[in-house]
């Protein structure tokens, strides 16, 4: 086994990391300027802002004109991971279901989904709330007829991803995703708390499974100024589609 000590780079990122979370914990953004990181982390002035440069990258900290560096606040989501949302948000949430049924054919869901019009899909909704605020309002739709006796399985608090691979064999493996902007109507600002016309991002994700099947069709509405979505891909040309 080769063993290799940390570069003094990586060294202070995984101490800024720490910091960063120590100060999330007790709800503050501001940060120390890079004098004081210097000296608190014994590290030179060209290994810290390398350090700085990654986290940036990451969307992990912001610099601000005039204002030095802060933490940004914003919730990240890599938007090419096929793993569920949950594992990619803090774990101060809470996710609640509103309804859980078996509902009518949906043209654009059933089309995706390879199932006649008249076949009825299990409908979940459920509200997402990070640290105590609305996050995310989702509607996730499947073919009935494949996930018997779903809709009587309590998905408060729970992956429906991780309920469908450890009950149904299901292993979300990739997808496609359609990301636009959209004010929010009166049912969505009610639902999320906030004004009408706010900005919203509209996820619209289609899923397949290990076997190439679709088996999710989902809408996910988010508050704009919550989230930031990025791409961080590795063998991109596994994405092409299919011939």
């Amino acid at each position: 086994m080769e063993y290799k000590d940390l570069s003094p780079a990586v060294q202070s990122e995984e101490q800024l990391r720490q910091l960063i979370q120590e100060k999330t914990a007790r709800g503050e953004l501001d940060f120390p300027s890079e004098r004081t990181l210097e000296a608190e982390l014994g590290v030179s002035r060209t290994t810290l802002r390398r350090s700085l440069d990654t986290l940036e990258k990451e969307a992990v900290i912001q610099k601000r004109s005039r204002k030095g560096i802060e933490i940004n606040p914003k919730q990240t989501i890599n938007i090419l991971k096929m793993n569920s949302m949950s594992s990619q948000l803090p774990s101060d949430q809470t996710v609640t279901a509103l309804s859980s049924e078996i509902t009518k054919g949906v043209k654009e869901v059933n089309h995706f989904l390879t199932t006649d019009i008249k076949n009825p899909l299990y409908k979940l909704v459920r509200l997402r709330s990070v640290e105590g605020r609305p996050f995310s309002y989702e509607i996730s739709y499947l073919d009935s007829a494949r996930f018997p006796g779903i809709e009587q399985i309590d998905l408060n608090n729970t992956s429906l991803y991780h309920v469908l691979e450890e009950r149904f064999q299901i292993k979300p493996t990739y997808g496609r995703e359609e990301l636009r902007f959209v004010s929010a109507n009166e049912d969505l600002a009610n639902v999320l708390k906030v004004k009408e016309q706010t900005p919203l991002f509209e996820v619209v994700s289609k899923a397949f499974d290990q076997n190439d099947e679709p088996f999710e069709y989902s809408k996910q509405y988010l508050i704009g100024d919550q989230i930031k979505y990025k791409i961080n891909a590795k063998n991109i040309f596994d994405y092409l589609e299919d011939e």
